[in-house]
């Protein structure tokens, strides 16, 4: 029962019924401290009767062990001994049932606990050697008795134990008694304390008693304010929203749901059965039986896709989520529902799978011609070897035949000739690599760039001759990827780093590497030749692009190229930066992930 549930009358009669009790325990409070005083008595006399008992069995057991002793030495000494023996035996049988009993009696303080099992360990020593020399006495061999018997003495001497025992008993006994007359004088203080708190337990039941019938009187205000925002809130929201019991019957629904499914502004759809709702919008059996389950087994329903057709006759899609949720107003729980219209997203999404099959096969008619074309270019450049050689071969062959006839113009002429033809042959083998290198398929394994650019540099310093380069090699890391594509890609590098610090009298070069979050492993190689002008640097990777004379520095144009396309194939990209006459470095970078471990790097 809730206190907004009271009556001014009941909540009357709960605060006298309150009062009611505070009378009683402040009687009753009383009588428990003098009950609780008189247990606290009790339990003091029973330890002073336990403590007496522990010394008790004690002493009992120093009796019945000096009784023994004494039995043992008359036998010893050669006192009459009828009827001594069984009587040593009699006595013997009361020591288990004393350590026993004593051991018991102490377990409630440790420190006597170990006592006592100390004591039972020297009395068993002693009276296993005690044993020893009746069973000699026995046998008539008195030497032995009066062995066992002195080792016993000497061995096992359990009065300082026995004593230390008493002692802590004693004290123990005076300090329960102490705390007795403590807690007898702490009872009637208590006594005293509660009868002084009596008045001041009645004064406070009568103030929290009204104090707090205000505060539910607040709270009760305040939750009414909270329940009218809330359902503020609820018609305020622009999405669908309706409260089912768990026959699937309208319990409350928002304006948002009047609005889209066409009912009145008054009309609360109270007791109506969904289906009844928006001119059969809601007529999907399968939604049904899921809702149940909602209902009844405290499932979850989440973006059902729903096609419904309102009540302008607009075709529409919608996403029903539902669950179950407790109302405090009533024992049987109620599912939430809501709708969300997603019929511009879905037609979004339609449009966008028609483009991109639009844009699939527009992808797929440029690769066509990309594959035409490389394979026209393949064949150009392969059926032209043959005429060029015939031309640079006729040349020579004229050359050797006019000998000495031919003035100095015809050989000008004719080494023009082949001079022309061995470039264009040039040109036309960079062409075919460069058209093999996007029609071969790549071979994935771990290459050691390390050992790569060590190699090739010894290949690049021998065309370079006596030539001053000092090289720094940084340490490069074992990479995946096409060996064979890479080492085309550090030789064109290198090559082009020896080739523009030709002019250069103390030339340098620098081969490094870098990460980066977003390029992953960034190779790189910096030199300080002729440069060039950074506005054209977008030609550089071009196929037959040159930013210098080819009388300045030989070459096709196509090296480049090259680079960039086997650094494209193994899925990353290309870049240099340079100034004039100052240098340049370039840069090529593999995926994250691409490299592994990195050897040492060295620094010739």
């Amino acid at each position: 029962m809730r206190w907004s549930d009271f009556t001014p009358d009941a909540e009357s009669r709960f605060r006298v019924a309150l009062l009611t009790v505070a009378v009683l325990a402040s009687a009753l409070f009383p009588y428990w401290i003098m009950q609780r005083n008189a247990e606290q008595t009790a339990e003091a006399s029973s330890w002073v009767v336990h403590s007496s008992q522990v010394k008790e069995t004690v002493h009992e057991l120093m009796f019945t062990i000096r009784d023994l002793e004494t039995l043992a030495m008359a036998l010893y000494v050669g006192l009459p001994s009828d009827g001594a023996i069984e009587l040593y035996r009699k006595q013997r049988t009361h020591i288990a049932p004393l350590l026993a009993t004593l051991i018991a009696s102490t377990r409630d303080n440790p420190d006597q606990q170990a006592r006592s099992g100390n004591l039972e360990a020297i009395l068993q020593g002693r009276l296993k050697l005690m044993d020893t020399a009746i069973e000699q006495f026995g046998i008539k061999n008195y030497d032995g008795v009066g062995a066992a018997l002195t080792q016993a003495r000497q061995l096992f001497q359990f009065r300082a134990v026995a004593e230390e025992i008493l002692a802590a008993e004693t004290a123990l006994f005076a300090d329960r008694e102490a705390k007795a007359k403590s807690a007898e004088r702490g009872a009637r203080w208590a006594t005293a304390g509660v009868l002084f708190a009596q008045l001041l337990l009645l004064g406070a039941v009568i103030f929290v008693s009204e104090r707090q019938v205000q505060r539910r009187l607040t709270a009760e205000t305040r939750m009414a304010q909270a329940v009218a925002r809330s359902r503020a809130i609820v018609q305020t929201i622009r999405e669908p929203i309706l409260l089912l019991d768990k026959h699937l019957r309208v319990m409350t629904l928002n304006a948002a749901f009047r609005e889209v499914y066409g009912l009145d502004e008054d009309d609360e759809g109270t007791g109506r059965a969904l289906a009844d709702l928006g001119e059969d919008a809601w007529s999907d059996k399968v939604l049904h039986q899921r809702l149940a389950d909602v209902a009844t087994r405290n499932r979850e329903l989440w973006d059902y896709e729903l096609g419904q057709r309102t009540v302008e006759g607009v075709e529409r899609i919608v996403l029903v989520n539902a669950r179950r949720m407790a109302l405090p107003e009533r024992d049987e729980p109620a599912v939430v529902l809501t709708v969300n219209d997603v019929t511009a997203s879905k037609r979004a999404e339609a449009q966008i799978r028609d483009l991109n099959r639009e844009l699939s096969g527009k992808v797929e008619q440029v690769s066509e011609v990309n594959r035409e074309l490389e394979s026209f270019g393949y064949s150009v450049s392969h059926d032209l070897r043959a005429p060029l050689r015939h031309i640079a071969g006729f040349a020579d062959k004229l050359e050797r035949h006019l000998g000495d006839a031919a003035d100095e113009r015809a050989h000008h002429y004719l080494g023009v000739i082949g001079d022309a033809a061995r470039r264009m042959s040039a040109l036309i083998e960079d062409l075919l690599l460069y058209s093999r290198l996007g029609r071969n398929a790549m071979r994935f394994q771990p290459v050691d760039m390390q050992a790569l650019v060590d190699e090739l540099r010894g290949m690049v310093m021998g065309d370079a001759g006596h030539r001053d380069i000092a090289w720094t090699v940084g340490g490069l890391p074992i990479v995946m990827g096409d060996e064979n594509m890479l080492r085309q890609v550090w030789q064109n590098l290198l090559g082009n780093a020896v080739k523009y610090t030709s002019r250069r009298e103390h030339a340098t070069i620098e081969v490094g590497v870098t990460q980066s979050d977003d390029e992953g492993t960034v190779f790189f190689v910096r030199d300080n030749g002729a440069g060039f002008d950074m506005d054209y640097a977008g030609k550089l990777f071009g196929v037959f692009q040159r930013l210098h004379k080819g009388t300045e520095y030989p070459g096709t144009g196509i090296g480049l190229a090259n680079v960039r396309r086997i650094v494209a194939r193994h899925g990353g990209r290309t870049w240099a930066e340079a100034k004039p006459d100052q240098g340049a470095t370039f840069y090529f970078s593999l995926p994250v992930g691409g490299a592994s471990q990195s050897p040492n790097g060295t620094t010739p």
